[in-house]
Formats: C-alpha cells, structure tokens, sequence
C-alpha cells in the first residue's frame, strides 16, 4: 500500500504551481525537518532548487529521493529536467529514457526530452517525439509548447502560434508553464510579422513574472559604489600584489551580445569561455558582505584574488579564461584592485532594441525583476549605464567597450579589436565562432550556433508606438 503523502508536501506543491517557491521551500524544509526519509518532500525542494538557482543542492536531493524510490518517471524527468538547466543535454536524455522506461506516456517527461532535443539543435528530433501526441489531440500544454518551439526554428511560425492558440489563457496551468506557454507565443507570432500580437503575448508573459524592482534601492546602491571608487582617490586605495594575467571579465546588461563576444573568444585557440560564473559576487559577499570597500588591506586583496583564481581554474593551458557574469558591472572597481591586469570588456547596444529583447524572454524566475516591464527596463538601462560612464571615466583604455552594432555591422574590425585588446593575435576561427560546438546556456543560445546576422540590430523599430512606454523612461539618449 503506497504510503501518503504529508499534506505540507501537497500545499508545496501547489505554491510552487502559483509561483510561490519561497512557501514551497519552507514547507518541504518543515517535513525533512520531522521526516528526514521523505522522498516526496526532497523531490519536490529539488524541483524548488531548481527554479530558485541553488542547481547543486536540488541535483543532491533528487538523487536521493531516487536512490529511495528509483520507479518514479517523475522523479528521474526531474533529475533530466535538472541537468538540462546544467547543460549536461546527454546525460538528460539518458534520465529522460529511464523516467520513460517506468511510463511511457508520460508527457511531462517527453516534453522534457524534445526541449532537451531543441536546446542541442535538433529540432527534427524534438518534433518527431511529440508529433504523435499532437495528431492523436488532448495533448498536455507542454507537448505543444515544444511542438511549437520546433516549428518555429523549422520556419513555420503561424503553425505554432495555432497550436499555443488553442490553450489559452491555460488558466488551470502552473504559473512557469503559463509564462513559457505566452513567451513561446510572442516569439511565434514576431517570427510571423505580427509585432502587436506579438507584443501582447510578451505582456501577458510579464504580467505573470515576478517582479519586485525598486529603483531607490538601486541608486542608493549605485551611489555608495560611485563614492567609493572615486577619481581622486581610486589609484590611493590598496591593490592585490596579484600579477595574474589570464582574467577577462565581460560585463554589461542581458541581450547586449556578451555571449556573442565570449564565443569569439572562446573560438580562440588560447582562451576559454567560462559561462556566467557566480564565483567573484559570492565570494566578495563572504568575504567582504557589507563592510566598506576602502577598509581592505593589500593582504585581504590578496587573500581574495588569490581564491577566485583557485575557484574558478580550469585544467587549460589557455591563457585567458573569459568570465561573463554580467552583474560583475558592480564590481569593475574592485576587480582592478584585485587584478591589476584584468582585461574588462563592457557589451553596449541600443537601449531600445536591448529593452524589447529583454521584455520579450522567459528569464528564469525571481531573477531580473526589472526585466518584466518596460518602464522598469528603462530605469535600469539608466542606472546602470551611469555607473558604467563613472568606470569608463575612473579606467579609460583599461576597459573596452563593444557595441553589439559594431559587432554585426563589422565583424572582422570588431573581433580584431576584441583580440588586440586582451593580448591574443587574430586568428580567424573567431570569424567562425559558431562551429565550436560548446555548450552556452544562456539566453543566447541560438545565435551563437549560426553565422553572424544582422536581422536584431533594429528589432525595436518592429514595434513601434508600442515602445513609447520604454522611450519615456529612458528619456533623451
């Protein structure tokens, strides 16, 4: 008789159908508390892990939670779902197969397996896995959200728009599920030409995500930094005795073409994209938290330099190892005083068609809250590019910027400057960035499998009025 379910697992459950994964946390946190052994309550926290960012600790509680109880599709989907987060696509499929071993219909799971089918370029694949489902009718949203996914990269963008269509609003759906379902939808309709659906379909996606964003908070914030790493006294402050040369760092807003950029780096034979690595903010959080900046010794740099380094090797002989984690734009000062010669590269572009492109993704969860409005996007955009004029300033030719337009319009001008700039000789494989095979798990993924295109560079002009709220928060530019 198979044992039940504590209802707080149920009630978590539900709160993270409803968006809500701090309560699904607490309440699975709760039952582990009196029931260490409950396999329910650790997938379920795993499934919280998960959508909230903490991948390590979910991928433990997931293989427990099938070391306890290895029959259950979902449970394996999951651990599947998971290492497609990670960008382990192989060792996903081969998760997706046994959850399908223990239940071959289940759609969740072969939803799972044909976006793991996509995010390799497969869209073949992905439609031949759910096409069956489609034609038979009555399939789960999430079999037509990848059905649809796979027209659209086939060119078939008004097929899909027809079949996302039929579901809406979804309103029995998980609020994730809605989001991806209307996000899918703005994409299809854009791809066919019709930016005002288009547009509301990306509204409806925003209305559903999270969005906490206080600008006073972020100026406060921006305004301290500004104080510290004055002009004055910037070369005064103590600086690590770090001599490490391999560091690029490459900052900027989402959408701006850094993953662009760290292809054609990484299509360099010595050097080495890293990904968006949290190493630097979480250590300068454990190491400095809240304390000031100028209160550190020379010894304390070292200290931390000194760690980021041994965090983050990898075992290459390159010689610069590229770190594009994005939010590092708060730390351009700081990561001059720890490494002095850090090559730090700032990805520009044009703050309407940056808003639209960032407005119109699916961002993960609770993550980039001013993202899900376009007045917010604007006063980001504002904030943020005031502290990068205050660097600019502070470091002159120590920071290169790069223009997504210049990048596409002038690809071979561009890459050389790139290059120039961090030490590395021009080799053309950074021409052919594209053909590196490397796994990216950003929002970029697709551009950086093909060729250089230039179809992005006046995407806002597509819509129009419909702008005029980023326009007015941004002001005159």
């Amino acid at each position: 008789m198979a044992k039940k379910a504590d209802p707080r697992v149920m009630q978590a459950m539900q709160a993270l159908a409803g968006g809500n994964a701090h309560d699904a946390e607490s309440l699975c946190r709760a039952v582990l508390e009196e029931k260490k052994r409950d396999d329910l309550a650790m997938a379920v926290l795993a499934q919280v892990c998960n959508a909230t960012g903490k991948y390590d600790e979910g991928l433990q509680l997931i293989k427990i939670a099938i070391a306890k109880n290895g029959k259950r599709a979902d449970y394996h989907g999951l651990l599947a779902d998971m290492l497609t987060t990670q960008g382990d696509f192989r060792g996903a499929l081969r998760s997706y197969d046994n959850a399908l071993k223990y239940n071959a219909e289940h759609q969740g799971v072969i939803a799972g397996k044909a976006n793991t089918f996509l995010r390799l370029n497969e869209p073949q694949k992905a439609k031949k896995l759910v096409e069956p489902l489609i034609k038979k009718g009555g399939e789960d949203v999430r079999i037509s959200i990848v059905y649809a996914k796979a027209l659209i990269e086939e060119g078939d963008p008004l097929d899909a728009s027809k079949v996302l269509l039929g579901h809406l609003p979804a309103k029995g759906e998980s609020v994730e599920t809605r989001r991806t379902l209307y996000f899918t939808l703005g994409k299809a309709m854009e791809k066919a030409g019709e930016y005002k659906s288009a547009f509301e379909a990306y509204e409806e996606g925003n209305k559903l995500s999270a969005s906490n964003f206080n600008i006073d908070e972020l100026v406060r914030r921006h305004e301290k930094i500004i104080k510290t790493f004055q002009a004055g006294s910037f070369e005064t402050l103590p600086t690590s005795r770090c001599n490490d040369s391999s560091c690029v760092f490459i900052v900027g807003m989402l959408r701006s073409g850094s993953t662009l950029t760290e292809q054609i780096l990484d299509a360099h034979p010595n050097a080495q994209g890293l990904g968006e690595l949290e190493t630097l903010p979480r250590i300068l959080q454990q190491e400095v938290g809240d304390s000031e900046w100028n209160t550190l010794t020379t010894n304390d740099l070292d200290k931390i330099a000194e760690r980021y380094l041994t965090e983050r090797s990898n075992k290459t002989t390159t010689s610069m190892l590229v770190d594009k984690q994005l939010g590092n734009y708060l730390n351009v000062g700081i990561i001059k005083k720890l490494f002095p010669n850090a090559k730090i590269i700032h990805c520009t572009r044009n703050p309407l068609s940056l808003g639209i492109s960032c407005f119109s993704q699916k961002l993960p969860p609770h993550t980039n809250t001013w993202a899900s409005s376009l007045h917010s996007i604007g006063h980001f955009y504002n904030e943020y590019i005031r502290l990068m004029i205050h660097w600019d300033a502070l470091l002159g030719d120590s920071m290169l910027t790069v223009s997504y337009e210049e990048l596409v319009e002038n690809q071979e001008d561009a890459t050389n400057k790139i290059l120039g700039f961090v030490g590395l000789e021009f080799n053309p494989k950074c021409l052919e960035f594209w053909k590196t095979g490397r796994t990216v798990l950003t929002l970029s993924q697709d551009q950086v499998r093909k060729p250089m295109y230039n179809s992005s560079v006046v995407r806002h002009e597509r819509f129009g009025e419909l702008l005029n709220p980023l326009r007015d928060a941004l002001g005159p530019h």
